[in-house]
């Protein structure tokens, strides 16, 4: 298990950044002199996930190795399709989520927080002694951006020969790796070598704007992550995974596969995620802890969250059902006004 971070690589990038007209903040771009203001007029938002890692697996069992791991089917994968998963602890606790994407044969790449590459390497590396398959954290040896808003698709078509049209397809190009990960939101991954140059291509039709911009995409999205401070807290129903195409119910057997497939099918899910429109303009950190207004019971914790259009903030939450009514709610320990928002997805009763 290689760990090929380097501190260099990194700082050469935010350096390139800055030059682009960045602020820096926790390694990453944080603006480029936009707020929350402006984002109704971003309609095509270039953004550096730098906050994204790689875990990469190399190796003909590699793809076998992940099933026995994964939510989702790995066998689907291949040049033209990607798909989201989770891997989870033996009692069916989420250890990290993850974009899969088959760069080439006997490869994969394995897009997810990036501080969680690590400790997912730890909690799984020890079963592929048993398999052909090496793993490594590669997240040094790409650069990973997004572009997402309501016309980014037209902003890509006039850069690439083809794009994706679909949600989880893939696309080869001999500059990066691109997919689609939701309707306005396209994720590349390029070599480091390769990052500045695609910057400065992407940035000929999409507006470079900070991270938190990405962030509100995929809340209005749905798309919830497993995140370093909700590591190990939340079976992957939880998370709403069963709905955007993380979790196979037919697939074969996988760690913690019995307890996901029983919440399924005999459990009652008392907690999900919902998407939260609070009045507070400084969005609330990840993990923070929510309680009920009434009685200041634990009813839930954030998932991500992000300052939206310049009127207060919008979040992912685990919630409790008995909140999906709620007007007020503690966040943080700060009593919050709040409405909670349509999902671009159905759930299904159970």
């Amino acid at each position: 298990m290689a760990d090929t971070q380097d501190p260099t690589t990194t700082n050469d990038w935010l350096n390139f950044l800055s030059r682009q007209g960045a602020t820096l903040s926790g390694g990453i771009a944080s603006s480029f002199g936009e707020s929350a203001l402006n984002y109704p007029e971003r309609k095509a938002a270039l953004c550096d996930l730098s906050n994204l890692g790689i875990l990469a697996l190399q190796g003909p069992d590699s793809q076998r190795f992940l099933q026995g791991q994964s939510t989702s089917d790995t066998l689907q994968l291949d040049a033209n399709t990607s798909l989201p998963g989770a891997i989870c602890s033996p009692k069916g606790r989420m250890l990290t989520s993850y974009q899969a994407i088959v760069p080439e044969a006997d490869s994969l790449l394995l897009v997810m927080h990036r501080p969680l590459v690590e400790t997912t390497l730890s909690d799984v590396g020890k079963y592929a002694a048993f398999f052909k398959t090496d793993l490594s954290n590669a997240s040094e040896a790409h650069r990973l951006l997004g572009v997402s808003g309501p016309d980014c698709e037209s902003a890509l078509e006039s850069l690439f020969d083809k794009i994706p049209m679909a949600v989880n397809q893939l696309c080869i190009d001999e500059a990066c790796l691109l997919l689609r990960i939701s309707p306005q939101q396209f994720l590349l991954v390029v070599s480091i070598d390769a990052g500045e140059a695609l910057w400065q291509k992407l940035a000929t039709t999409c507006t470079p704007t900070g991270n938190a911009y990405w962030q509100l995409q995929s809340i209005r999205a749905g798309l919830a992550q497993v995140q370093a401070p909700t590591r190990e807290q939340f079976v992957p129903q939880m998370l709403n995974l069963q709905a955007t195409g993380a979790v196979n119910f037919k697939k074969g057997c996988y760690t913690g596969q019995e307890i996901v497939a029983r919440m399924q099918y005999l459990g009652k899910l008392k907690r999900r995620t919902y998407r939260v429109i609070i009045d507070a303009t400084e969005p609330p950190p990840v993990g923070a802890d929510i309680h009920a207004s009434a009685d200041n019971k634990l009813v839930g914790k954030v998932l991500m969250a992000a300052p939206a259009d310049g009127a207060g903030s919008e979040m992912l939450a685990v919630l409790h059902e008995d909140q999906a009514a709620a007007l007020t709610l503690i966040i943080d320990g700060v009593s919050n006004s709040v409405r909670i928002a349509e999902l671009p997805y159905a759930l299904s009763a159970d």
